[in-house]
């Protein structure tokens, strides 16, 4: 694609919205030829801007990157109250255990667990959206929306007159000149 300028860490390409969701499409494209990590690909697939999208589109995807990932204890999570609720169980079965001459940490430990899961996912869950906030409301006003990866991060900014910057700035050397050769 013309207009593709070579930077020492990857490249830059400016034009209008419909010019840079044609160059991030394109840019995807030798990702797929160039990047080993599938996942970074689908990943910049999900965030890329596409003509269709809208800045405030951008700023949620922009934001929804930059927070907290979803962790592996949210998985199966089944709510604060039934996960509670089950505690509540596995503690009156302790007692019933103390009172029947059995053992109660087995019954204790099972509702210690229910409820250490219920907060480490209510606080990944509040940090993830105060992250966000803070992202949308605060950061994404003074910088430009942004992806990252290991391999490679992509900013895009707003220029005057609905013009905007698309840069790639890509870490390994090897896989930058590839970048560079494709678009220059």
């Amino acid at each position: 694609m013309d207009g593709a300028e070579v930077t020492t860490s990857g490249l830059e390409f400016e034009g209008d919205w419909e010019e840079i969701c044609d160059f991030s499409e394109e840019l995807e494209m030798v990702m797929e030829l160039y990047l080993e990590d599938k996942d970074e690909i689908e990943e910049y697939d999900d965030w890329r801007p596409r003509e269709k999208d809208t800045e405030e589109d951008m700023k949620e995807k922009t934001a929804e990157e930059a927070a907290v990932k979803e962790k592996d204890i949210e998985n199966g999570f089944d709510g604060a109250k039934e996960e509670l609720g089950e505690a509540e169980e596995k503690l009156a079965d302790s007692v019933h255990d103390v009172l029947n001459g059995i053992d109660p940490s087995r019954d204790l430990k099972e509702a210690l667990l229910k409820i250490e899961k219920v907060v480490e996912v209510e606080s990944v869950r509040s940090i993830r959206k105060v992250e966000e906030t803070i992202y949308k409301k605060l950061m994404l006003k003074f910088n430009p929306y942004y992806f990252d990866t290991e391999d490679f991060s992509v900013n895009l900014e707003r220029k005057k007159d609905h013009q905007y910057v698309l840069t790639i700035n890509v870490t390994d050397e090897e896989l930058r000149k590839h970048f560079q050769e494709r678009f220059c």
